[in-house]
């Protein structure tokens, strides 16, 4: 198959899967106590506190996004944070025991829907889709070097400053 070809189809299927994937997502916290940014928050911190710049790279979301969903976190009693006494500037952000049931919770929950999702592939497909997924996973990785050349630069061919709607049309004859 042409490499265009293969473009074409994974560029379709990365958007398809991040849009079902969070659809998924809301459905199944829609009648919890967090959202999707939250959710993946408290999963960033399952292993351990991060600071607010660590964090906002997993979670890949903006430091003052993140502080946001960090305050909504910290005042359901979910997460704590402290600034480091070695530098006063440096916030770290902490599961409460609340957090972390919350967060097991959330885990054992998800890791049934993967499980349900799983069982609908072909038994002898599945470690072939997981094997790629991890793969494709650890290539989008934000500590990935590759990963961090492709970020750079707008590449969606609208100089920056002009907006689709200000680019001139072709004048009618």
């Amino acid at each position: 198959m042409a490499q265009k070809q293969l473009v074409k189809r994974s560029r379709q299927s990365f958007g398809r899967l991040a849009r079902f994937f969070n659809q998924l997502m809301r459905e199944q916290l829609g009648c919890g106590p967090v959202t999707v940014q939250q959710c993946y928050t408290l999963e960033a911190l399952a292993d351990g506190p991060l600071s607010m710049k660590a964090l906002a790279a997993e979670v890949a979301l903006h430091q003052s996004t993140l502080t946001r969903v960090v305050e909504k976190l910290e005042k359901q009693n979910l997460v704590q944070r402290t600034r480091k006494s070695d530098n006063q500037r440096s916030v770290e952000v902490r599961l409460t025991d609340a957090g972390q049931q919350t967060y097991l919770f959330l885990d054992a929950a998800g890791s049934q829907m993967i499980s349900d999702l799983l069982d609908l592939i072909p038994a002898e497909r599945r470690a072939a889709i997981v094997d790629a997924m991890e793969e494709v996973a650890n290539l989008l990785n934000p500590n990935n070097e590759a990963f961090q050349r492709l970020l750079q630069g707008c590449r969606c061919g609208i100089p920056n400053g002009i907006s689709p709607s200000m680019e001139q049309k072709p004048k009618q004859m």
